[in-house]
């Protein structure tokens, strides 16, 4: 149980070898019903090993790189890794589809999405050199909806998705911010170095 929470403490860095056991228990050992409560279709996954090893080569590709191309942002709280930002498909210099996963349970429904979306955003949007970021939501994971809402991101419409591990015809609200409209969000966030 989470003592004396604190949203100041959350932050964001790039993806490391350390986190990827967390990626792989919440994507294969969630408990039954999860992953596709959120709109996934567990047969569009691949298997942990080819999932890990997929990781993995991306994190070791990236090192060999003058700068981070990473599109996977670790959410940490005190330091400890809790969830992940991607983005994912991605355009450079046009747009990239975000995505948000809290892979501690204890620290679902607790608004760190307010703090974490406007951190990776800003880190994605300079990394990438993009315009904008779209977030295509399944319509039953409301709890994402909420924060996308009470960030007050641009719900531009809904729409049937089917890319990536997503459930074929799932209906999506869509969400979309600027670079201008990014740099307006309030916050009392810090930019966090990667």
């Amino acid at each position: 149980m989470i003592q004396k929470f604190s949203l100041d403490s959350i932050s964001v860095r790039d993806l490391s070898e350390l986190d990827i056991p967390h990626a792989i228990n919440y994507w294969y050992s969630s408990p039954e019903g999860f992953i596709e409560s959120i709109g996934v279709d567990p047969k569009k996954m691949g298997t942990a090993e080819e999932t890990q090893k997929g990781l993995e080569s991306k994190i070791f590709r990236n090192k060999e790189l003058k700068e981070s191309k990473l599109n996977a942002l670790t959410i940490t709280y005190q330091n400890k890794p809790i969830g992940f930002h991607s983005i994912n498909p991605l355009i450079d210099d046009d747009y990239g589809i975000f995505h948000a996963h809290i892979w501690d349970q204890n620290f679902r429904g607790k608004g760190i999405g307010t703090i974490s979306y406007p951190l990776a955003l800003r880190v994605f949007m300079d990394r990438f050199n993009l315009k904008r970021i779209l977030f295509k939501t399944p319509s039953q994971n409301t709890a994402a909806i909420r924060v996308k809402e009470k960030i007050g991101f641009r719900a531009i419409g809904e729409e049937k998705i089917s890319f990536g591990i997503i459930q074929d015809g799932t209906l999506a609200k869509v969400f979309e911010v600027t670079r201008e409209e990014i740099l307006k969000v309030p916050s009392n966030i810090k930019n966090t170095p990667l």
